[in-house]
């Protein structure tokens, strides 16, 4: 049946990608990469499969609409309008920068005038999936070098206007600059605002609307609706419809049913993510790529290392220090959805031939594989580069806080890290009058805290002279509550060399950590997700009416048997 191909198709595409999937996570590496290569296994230049591409591409722009809509649900105006900065100061000097020294190298390699410029157009732009999908398996959206690249995401985003509208120029045909430049940009610009404004207005509205009836597929079936339907009109308005979805998400999180829409979508776009990250490698021919395999090199370099160092330096110097410069970059060193958008446009107008769109395919898979294990990579290249005898950039914008000098500190609490956990620890260290001081790598948040009056220092915890700024030496407990495995494991063992005697409390992003942290020297480690678990077993007992010294024996006895679970789990391996 010829109806049943698509469905032959999927089951295939969700098998082979289910299998190497489990591989890469088996391999400590993001799923993304198993995916990735059952997308170049099924390629039909591979291994002779016969997957039709134009079938899967479908489901995959419902995976990449999905995507960004669950990430738009995530952010909020007020958080969008406090990256507003971030977006012009770095993501679009980032753009600018490297679009104008790609086309300079890729001119200098041979490349005529156009083709230079479309490649060095395609390498200035990153994959917003893949960057989103790595921040939110490792929990990394709230740190710093996670806002930064957001931050350059949404600015490569918003440049895929332009950046098309300028392909014209170049074509073969006479090009009105105003028709065919200013025109479509001004049209987007509009769009953009349209959506915003109306979108804020009627879909809550309509939301409201379809929860008084208490229908659990209707309310789907309308959120479903928006999201591709606020694609379909950004597309349409010459923008995309990942960029649509992604105003979409932001206008619903608005809303008081964002976190209701947002656990009724996930499901639906962990499915479809599979099918788009697969269908990437299906592109490939990799026969023709053994005959341009120069140009291939070519532009993974201009991808990984001239963007990637031009991305770092400019994070640099923007007052960031260099691990969360370095960490922002590597997200950065690959290429995605919208540079294929740029490739096939260039296509259409002659600027390109089919060799080097295909050239431009495998240099973004070969980016994307190695895009997971460079960010695994990326903090032990964040200590080499500071180990150096020179320093890029500006001198960090903020020291220690005035008034807390190291000597004066003594048995009070360091805290590592100002996100939700930190926040809470903090709270009630105030109401309780202890002395504390909040160690962040956030310059934002740090400027606020000190406008509040937060004893705060800016820096990395796992800097030695950031922890002697804090009083680590003389401080009676540190909690590191930043979910990053590295740098909690070089700062627990900083703290212990500088006192052995301090309490350290870490916190472990997946059950896996708990004995790495533990061996680094923590005195507790804390699991959020197990932790939670707790608290339901606490209330649902209460409610059943059994006592609370019984419920407290109960929780810490299971308490200690998971961790040392854990522990014991971790030593076998």
């Amino acid at each position: 049946m010829e109806n049943a191909d698509i469905i032959v198709d999927l089951l295939v595409v969700l098998t082979l990608g289910f299998a190497l999937g489990l591989a890469a996570h088996r391999l400590r590496q993001p799923v993304i990469v198993g995916y990735l290569v059952a997308g170049v296994i099924l390629a039909p230049g591979t291994f002779g499969f016969d997957i039709a591409y134009e079938r899967i591409e479908l489901l995959a722009n419902l995976g990449v609409t999905l995507l960004m809509f669950s990430l738009g649900i995530q952010f909020s105006f007020a958080e969008l309008l406090e990256m507003r900065h971030l977006v012009v100061r770095v993501g679009f000097v980032q753009i600018g920068t490297t679009l104008v020294v790609a086309f300079g190298l890729a001119r200098a390699a041979g490349l005529t005038t156009p083709t230079a410029f479309l490649i060095a157009e395609v390498v200035s732009i990153s994959s917003s999936t893949v960057a989103f999908s790595l921040l939110q398996s490792r929990g990394a959206l709230e740190r710093p070098h996670g806002r930064v690249a957001t931050a350059v995401l949404i600015a490569q985003d918003l440049a895929v206007v332009p950046l098309l509208a300028l392909l014209p120029v170049f074509s073969s045909g006479s090009a009105n600059v105003v028709e065919r430049v200013v025109l479509p940009v001004l049209i987007a610009a509009v769009a953009i605002v349209l959506l915003v404004v109306l979108g804020s207005r009627i879909v809550p509205w309509v939301l409201r609307r379809v929860a008084i009836v208490g229908s659990r597929e209707l309310f789907l079936a309308a959120v479903v609706a928006i999201a591709f339907g606020v694609a379909f009109v950004s597309e349409r308005a010459g923008l995309s419809l990942a960029l649509g979805a992604f105003l979409a998400g932001v206008v619903v999180s608005e809303s008081e049913f964002g976190q209701q829409v947002l656990g009724e979508i996930i499901p639906l776009r962990d499915l479809f993510s599979i099918v788009f990250f697969t269908s990437i490698g299906l592109l490939i021919d990799p026969a023709a790529a053994v005959e341009d395999w120069r140009l291939i090199v070519l532009i993974i370099g201009l991808i990984v290392a001239v963007k990637g160092t031009l991305s770092a330096a400019i994070v640099r110097m923007a007052g960031y220090p260099v691990a969360t410069a370095v960490s922002a970059a590597v997200l950065l060193t690959q290429i995605g959805e919208f540079s294929f958008v740029l490739a096939s446009h260039g296509i259409d107008l002659g600027i390109i031939d089919d060799r080097t769109y295909n050239a431009i395919l495998l240099a973004a898979v070969v980016s994307l594989v190695f895009n997971g294990p460079l960010t695994t990579l990326a903090p032990w290249l964040a200590t080499l580069l500071g180990r150096l005898p020179f320093h890029i950039g500006p001198p960090l914008p903020y020291d220690v806080e005035p008034g807390h000098a190291e000597s004066e500190l003594r048995g009070h609490i360091v805290v590592g890290g100002y996100g939700r956990a930190g926040h809470e620890l903090v709270r009630v260290l105030e109401r309780r009058g202890f002395r504390y001081i909040v160690i962040d790598l956030d310059p934002q948040r740090v400027r606020e805290l000190r406008e509040r009056g937060v004893p705060v220092i800016y820096g990395d915890i796992a800097n030695e002279q950031v922890l002697r700024a804090a009083g680590i030496a003389k401080a009676r407990v540190f909690a590191i509550t930043v979910p990053d495995l590295v740098s909690a494991q070089a700062a627990i063992r900083l703290a212990k060399r500088l006192n052995p005697s301090i309490d350290v409390i870490a916190r472990a992003l997946s059950s896996s950590q708990v004995a790495r942290l533990d061996e680094a020297g923590a005195t507790e480690v804390v699991q959020p997700a197990f932790e939670a678990g707790l608290e339901f077993v606490r209330h649902t007992l209460r409610r059943y009416g059994v006592s609370l010294p019984e419920i407290q024996a109960l929780i810490s006895a299971r308490r200690l048997d998971y961790y040392e679970e854990e522990r014991l789990r971790e030593s076998e391996r």
